[in-house]
This record gives C-alpha cells, sequence and structure tokens, in this order.
C-alpha cells in the first residue's frame, strides 16, 4: 500500500516521475527484443539462403596438400553415392562439379562461376525453385546444352529466355599457367644428369637369368627414387609418359624379378626416345594442348533465377554431363567429379552423420607416381566453407546485445537515482516509521516493492512495444530510411528486414529488465533503512 502511495504521491492519474520510470524500462526491454530477434531473423535468413546453394556436407579427395577429383579409375563414386543416400540422416546426394568461365553474349562479356545439377535430382533442384524469377529448372535428360542464369548475368549481358550464352571454361587457367611457365625452362629430365645416367645404363652389368636379365634392387631404387623428385608440373607430357614407365617397370622388378628381352628392349627404347626429345617440339606440343582445355559451348537460357544479393552463389547452372564436357572431364570416357555432396535434414544438429558417412568410405589405391603421398577422404562441413558468413551475423549479435545491455544497466543508474532522491525526500517519513517500530526490512520492502511494480509493469510494456514494432518493422524502417536513417539497410545485408518471434528471447529480455530495476530500488533503500530516526525527526 505505503509502496503503490509513494508511486503516486500526488493522487494524480499517473505520476511524472513513475512514468518516466516505466517508459525507461520499457524502452530498454522493446530495443533489446526488437534488435535481437531482427538479427536472429537475419541470421537464419542468411543460413537458409547460403544452404539454398551450398551443400550441408562434401565429401572429396585430397593428396595431403590439395582437393583431388574422384574418378572412375580410382574410386566408384556414383556406388559410393547410393551408399550414403541409405543413410537415415541424409535427405539428398548429388555430384559437385564447378568451374570458371569467360561468359559471352551479344552485349558484353564477362567472368562467372557455373555449377553443375544432377537433371533428375528433385533434392537439389527444391532449394532453387523458390528463387525462379523465369523459365524452369528441368534440364529434361540433360544432354542438351542450356543452363539457367542469375538474375545479375541476366541484367548484365542482357540476356532473356530462350536467348544463347557463350560459355568459354577458364578452370583450367592454372594448367594453362603452368605450361607457359613449364616452357621457360628447359626439358628437366634432361637437366637431371643422374637420371639420364641411371635410366640409359640400367642394364650395364646386369646378371643373365633364364628368361631375362636380372637388376639389382639398389638401381631399380635409385630409378624410382629419381622420378619421384620431379615436379609434376614441371615435366612435359613425353617426359611425363616416359617417367611413368621407368616406374612401373622398375617397381615391377625388384626382389629378382627378371626382365624380359622385349621389357628390356622397351626401357632402351623410352631411354633413347627420352634423350632424344627436342625441346621446341615438346613446347608446341604443349602450347597446342592449351586448345584442349578450353572447349567454348553455346548454351540456350532455359531460366532466370534471382540470386539474393551479397550471398555466395553460382551465375550459371548447367546440366552435370554439359559440365562435364565443357572442362573437359569426360574426354578420356571415364567419369568424374570434384567431389560428393550431401544434404541433410538438420545441416545444425547433424548427429552422427560424419562418422557414419566415413564407415562407407573405400580404401584408396593411387598410384605412387601420381600421389606420392597418398589420397586421403575428408569431410567438409557448410559451417567450415561458410564459417565467416556464419559467424558474421552471430558476432553482430552478440555485440549488439551487449551494447544494449550496458545501455539497460546506465538506465537502471538513473532509475537508482530517482529512486534514491524519492527515499532521500521522506526521510521524515521513514524515520516515523522506524519509531513506531519498522525494521529496516519493512522499511526495505516499501521501495523494493516500487522497483517490483516498476520493473513488472515495464517489461510487460516492453514486451508489448516490441511485439508492435516487429509487426510494423518494415512500415517503420521505410519511414526511417525516408528521412535517411535506415538502420538495416538492405545493401548491407541484401535481405528484407526479418524478425523472429523468440518466446525465450521475450522472456528473458523482460525479466532481466525487472532485476535490474528491482535492485536498482533496493539499494537506496538499503541505505535510508539504516539512517538514525532521531537524526532524521530533527533534519529541515
Amino acid at each position: 500500500m505505503l509502496a503503490v502511495r509513494y508511486l503516486n504521491p500526488l493522487r494524480t492519474m499517473f505520476s511524472i516521475i513513475t512514468f518516466i520510470c516505466l517508459g525507461g524500462v520499457a524502452l530498454g526491454v522493446m530495443v533489446l527484443i526488437v534488435v535481437l530477434s531482427v538479427m536472429e531473423g537475419l541470421q537464419r535468413e542468411m543460413e537458409n539462403r547460403v544452404l539454398a546453394f551450398a551443400p550441408h556436407y562434401v565429401v572429396a579427395l585430397t593428396d595431403g596438400m590439395q582437393r583431388t577429383s574422384l574418378t572412375d579409375d580410382l574410386v566408384d563414386w556414383p556406388v559410393l553415392m547410393d551408399k550414403i543416400r541409405e543413410l537415415p540422416q541424409v535427405v539428398s546426394v548429388y555430384p559437385q562439379l564447378e568451374g570458371d568461365a569467360f561468359a559471352q553474349s551479344a552485349t558484353g562479356r564477362m567472368t562467372v562461376q557455373f555449377t553443375a545439377i544432377e537433371p533428375h535430382n528433385e533434392q537439389q533442384v527444391a532449394p532453387l525453385q523458390p528463387m525462379l524469377r523465369e523459365g524452369t529448372f528441368d534440364f529434361g535428360e540433360g544432354l542438351d546444352q542450356e543452363c539457367v542464369v542469375s538474375a545479375v548475368t541476366a541484367n548484365a549481358l542482357k540476356l532473356r529466355v530462350g536467348e544463347y550464352l557463350h560459355l568459354t571454361p577458364v578452370g583450367s587457367l592454372d594448367e594453362v599457367a603452368n605450361i607457359y611457365a613449364m616452357i621457360q625452362k628447359p626439358l628437366q629430365t634432361h637437366e637431371n644428369k643422374a637420371f639420364m645416367e641411371a635410366v640409359q645404363h640400367l642394364f650395364d652389368g646386369a646378371a643373365s637369368a633364364e628368361g631375362g636379365s636380372v637388376v639389382d634392387d639398389a638401381r631399380l631404387a635409385n630409378v624410382v627414387s629419381l622420378v619421384l623428385k620431379f615436379k609434376e608440373g614441371e615435366l612435359r607430357r613425353s617426359e611425363k609418359d616416359a617417367c611413368m614407365v621407368f616406374y612401373n617397370m622398375a617397381q615391377d622388378h625388384r626382389n629378382g624379378v627378371p626382365f624380359s628381352p622385349e621389357q628390356q628392349q622397351e626401357w632402351q627404347d623410352t631411354a633413347a626416345g627420352l634423350a632424344a626429345l627436342d625441346r621446341d617440339k615438346e613446347d608446341g606440343k604443349a602450347v597446342k594442348s592449351i586448345n584442349e582445355m578450353v572447349m567454348p559451348v553455346d548454351l540456350r537460357v532455359v531460366g532466370i533465377y534471382q540470386t539474393p544479393e551479397n550471398m555466395p552463389g553460382p551465375n550459371v547452372y548447367v546440366p552435370l554431363q554439359i559440365a562435364q564436357d565443357v572442362l573437359g572431364l569426360s574426354a578420356t570416357g571415364a567419369s568424374q567429379v570434384h567431389g560428393i555432396c550431401v544434404r541433410v535434414q538438420d545441416p545444425n544438429n547433424p548427429g552422427s552423420i560424419e562418422a557414419d558417412m566415413e564407415k562407407l568410405f573405400p580404401p584408396l589405391e593411387a598410384p605412387q607416381a601420381a600421389f606420392p603421398n597418398g589420397l586421403f577422404w575428408y569431410i567438409a562441413p557448410w559451417t567450415r566453407s561458410f564459417e565467416q558468413w556464419y559467424k558474421l551475423i552471430a558476432n553482430e549479435r552478440v555485440m549488439m546485445s551487449f551494447v544494449l545491455s550496458i545501455i539497460s544497466l546506465i538506465a537502471s543508474f538513473c532509475i537508482m537515482a530517482v529512486m534514491f532522491t524519492m527515499s532521500m525526500q521522506r526521510k521524515r517519513e521513514i524515520a516515523v516509521l522506524q519509531a513506531l517500530g519498522a525494521t529496516p526490512g519493512k522499511i526495505m520492502g516499501i521501495f523494493a516493492w516500487q522497483g517490483i511494480i516498476i520493473g513488472t509493469a515495464g517489461a510487460i510494456c516492453g514486451v508489448l512495444l516490441a511485439l508492435l514494432v516487429l509487426y510494423y518493422r518494415l512500415e517503420i524502417q521505410a519511414a526511417l530510411a525516408s528521412i535517411g536513417m535506415d538502420p538495416f539497410p538492405m545493401q548491407a545485408h541484401g535481405i528484407t528486414l526479418p524478425a523472429v518471434y523468440e518466446p525465450v528471447t521475450f522472456a528473458s529480455q523482460a525479466f532481466q529488465a525487472f532485476v535490474m530495476v528491482t535492485i536498482a530500488a533496493i539499494i537506496p533503500a538499503f541505505i535510508v533503512s539504516r539512517q538514525d530516526p532521531a537524526k532524521a525527526l530533527r533534519s529541515n
């Protein structure tokens, strides 16, 4: 009763001081809830849009230094895909194949990134369908030269559905650069005198045996060691082929296995051919091979999709078979992809999916000459691939919460100052209560109830105001933007202002404000309740 009387001492409709306190608490709760709800919505929206393009997991091979494509001769990747697809947590499995290219139309050109789509994999296309603005993602059997382009690419190149896009892949630019760097140097095998000496005179002093000649294991091991010392990017094609012959034959004839006359002749012919290589001719072959890497193609645009601004997404989608042809991965007849993409039911709580997939990986037997360190399986989750994107909004949310909490703490100090002033004004009344027998606890209880009433009413008003602001957030944003004060510009995130109505957030912020206001009221009450009532009654 006394707490309510003190909150409205003039018996008016509402005390201005109490109103200011309630308003401060309500605004603090409202701002915290609105900002945290918007930041949570922004985080989820960005996460959903990233996952529309990115797989939840990528299964790939590595030689310890860099990724290696999955080829038919290394692993039966279609069978591995079928096994992964049978796992209970898995929603979709499809091959990963990406590349960069120069895109050209009748009105311009630009560099684009293209991604392959498995034509009949509905789960791969489903996340993209809501973003389709015009046309279709249906590639039929996937054998026609068709593509779906992003709206940004379509606008830049003035493309419409039904028109053609000229695509020249540049995914082999590293190989092209390596070729040009290689032809600036002499033949590496000719420069290595020890290697040439070892392969040309391997059979000098070889022991005769039934069926051929036996070469000492030390000589064969020396050849193998010298072959492995060559860097693959520095050898011309003919040099690579010769080194592969030497390596395989040396490995096969260790431990006293004799060379047949035909095998000995093959070795000597290969050594003679290697010694007779002409640098100019080999460089000409290397430069000519660039034309085989670059395979331009004309693709008919069958659809245009709206990629979110500032979101990582490809400019062009093409059927898997066409992408393999463009990258030259199917020229030898062996199918290969960059990796296997896996989508699961809950990418944030995948459970034991990684361990389950690792049990399905077949053992790898890679050629030692091509992969001296061997080959290894690895799994890359989407949180690792887009870690910076994911942490950006999370960090923004944490910092916003921290800053606004500090502001709320400052507001509570202001409320404490008001309460202290009010308690000082009632020193005589408090002294009378003490003289009548009121204990310090009773005195503190009066002011604690003031804090509880203000905190409860302010928190409830703050939650209601937050719901109102979140409901009309787009209208409020438009009004602020009209006067140049847009707090969440689309240019920064590329997303219309989202929000998440999370009951836990609402309750936690309301309770936090309640506790802070209650403490702010108790502290000055504790000080005043310890006064000497006689001195208080004698004071002016």
